[in-house]
């Protein structure tokens, strides 16, 4: 924890203020995660319409990342954070309103879009306040930590709300709360965070956070190279070096540039090569053809970004048929009252606050590759150890423990592989991940919505080991040898790795 606060005083203005916020942002979603299932419930909607409802929020996320990431790059990624999270508020005070199957419907429909846009800008724009690639595994998982302990603090906060007369009214108290907590942190937001930093060409993509003079001279040497086409197309390869660095990369790729551009017209001149078309023209003949948006050309040559993708729709899968429904799983198969499931839910935000403090320190002192093996097997592990039948007690701790080593493992990979992407590509990547991982959300919500229908309540856990072991085998073999990549290439670099 002291380590935690003393380099969180070493951050920028931007990410202090980002993670001061977060708090609020964890109680609303500590509010909003334990009452929103059980005053549902209360209400009379059936697991399978719970499971329903929260398939149809996926399916709107998913449709409408890849155009809101995009819109992010367009319009800054600030004003698409606080329409976020005033967009949730929105849609908790109209759950807490609603009696009516319609009406929770457009309340998800609400809500989801919220997540939607916080989802594809929250770590971008944490990430555009860093100063380095360490400062980002820094705040990222600093992020994290704020919010899950706070979201324990909401979970407590429902536990006592919801002793009120859950007969009329449900947990619509506890929704009301949620509501107003986020719509106060909009508003701090707007107020506290700083702009995102000038920056040149479209959506201000091309200046990254982390990059400095370096990745300006990279991005500007990547309009006339293919070499830097190339080098997109498997991520970040460059890190912060300091200014005297760049300072002599810049003109001496300017001058290869201007010699290799002499050369061509010489050639051209003396009569060699007569019939052979310029490289510039035949690529500004293929670029002319597909007249496509330049996010959609990046989309289409940049391989990475689809195998981070499909690995994002593997987690998403997997996620669906446990998280969501932690606390359906404990009033039916625990048989515990709505009090007692709150006071496990409180216990649970400490383990994943636990869990956001540790992330960081497994990747360092273990390595990238045995840290995802260690969590990858260890939550399939879990998963089978719930489908057993147990005492009550001993289900609701694997139960958190799970929840947490789930935490763990979502962190680390949604960091890592966030920070192998240069800047330019993370409004993309942010989307693309939020609609794949809204797709296998989707599937696995509705697949745990027919087994909780049938009163089957042991089955999702078993499907969720088996993927579980199905996305490690993947992201072996896919996602972590981009991540090892980059670190071995970052390791290359003589003034590397500084924050």
């Amino acid at each position: 924890m002291f380590s935690f606060r003393s380099s969180n005083t070493s951050m920028t203005i931007g990410v202090r203020r980002f993670l001061a916020t977060e708090a609020l942002y964890g109680i609303g979603i500590g509010l909003y995660s334990l009452a929103l299932n059980l005053h549902l419930l209360a209400l009379g909607a059936s697991g399978g319409q719970i499971a329903s409802i929260s398939a149809v929020g996926i399916l709107i996320m998913g449709i409408g990342a890849l155009p809101a990431g995009m819109l992010a790059g367009k319009i800054g990624r600030k004003p698409m954070l606080l329409a976020g999270s005033m967009l949730v508020a929105a849609g908790a005070a109209l759950f807490a309103a609603g009696r009516s199957l319609p009406v929770w419907y457009a309340a998800q429909a609400v809500a989801s879009a919220g997540f939607m846009c916080i989802e594809t800008t929250e770590i971008q724009l944490l990430f555009r306040y860093c100063r380095s690639r360490r400062e980002e595994s820094r705040a990222f998982h600093g992020m994290f930590a704020v919010f899950t302990a706070f979201t324990g603090l909401g979970n407590l906060l429902g536990g006592i709300l919801s002793r009120a007369d859950a007969s009329a009214a449900g947990h619509a108290p506890s929704l009301y709360a949620s509501a107003v907590c986020i719509a106060v942190l909009s508003l701090l937001r707007l107020r506290l965070l700083p702009a995102e930093r000038a920056a040149g060409g479209s959506g201000g993509e091309s200046s990254p956070a982390m990059g400095g003079p370096v990745a300006e001279a990279a991005a500007g040497a990547a309009n006339g190279s293919c070499d830097a086409a190339e080098a997109d197309s498997r991520g970040r390869d460059i890190t912060d070096n300091g200014p005297g660095d760049s300072d002599r990369r810049e003109p001496a790729a300017a001058d290869a540039s201007g010699r290799a551009a002499r050369s061509a017209e010489e050639k051209h001149a003396s009569g060699d090569c007569p019939t052979k078309p310029s490289v510039s023209g035949g690529r500004r003949q293929a670029d002319s053809l597909p007249r496509l948006p330049q996010g959609f050309r990046r989309l289409l040559r940049n391989r990475s970004l689809w195998l981070l993708a499909a690995n994002a729709c593997l987690i998403g899968f997997v996620f669906s048929f446990i998280g969501p429904f932690m606390n359906v799983y404990l009033k039916f198969r625990a048989a515990w009252e709505d009090d007692l499931i709150s006071y496990v839910y409180t216990v649970n935000g400490l383990v994943l606050f636990a869990a956001s403090l540790a992330a960081p320190k497994i990747m360092e002192r273990w390595g990238a590759k045995a840290a995802f093996t260690g969590a990858f097997l260890g939550n399939a592990g879990l998963a089978f150890l719930l489908l057993i039948a147990q005492p009550a007690p001993v289900f609701a701790a694997l139960l958190v423990l799970r929840s947490g080593s789930f935490s763990l493992l979502g962190n680390l990979v949604d960091s890592e592989t966030m920070s192998s992407l240069r800047e330019e590509d993370r409004n993309l990547y942010a989307g693309m991940r939020a609609v794949f991982r809204c797709v296998g959300s989707s599937l696995s919500t509705m697949t745990a919505g027919f087994f909780m229908n049938a009163g089957d309540y042991h089955t999702p856990f078993l499907i969720a080991g088996v993927l579980l072991i199905v996305n490690f085998m993947y992201f072996r073999s896919r996602v972590l040898p981009l991540i090892i990549k980059r670190d071995d290439n970052l390791r290359g670099e003589p003034q590397a790795g500084g924050a």
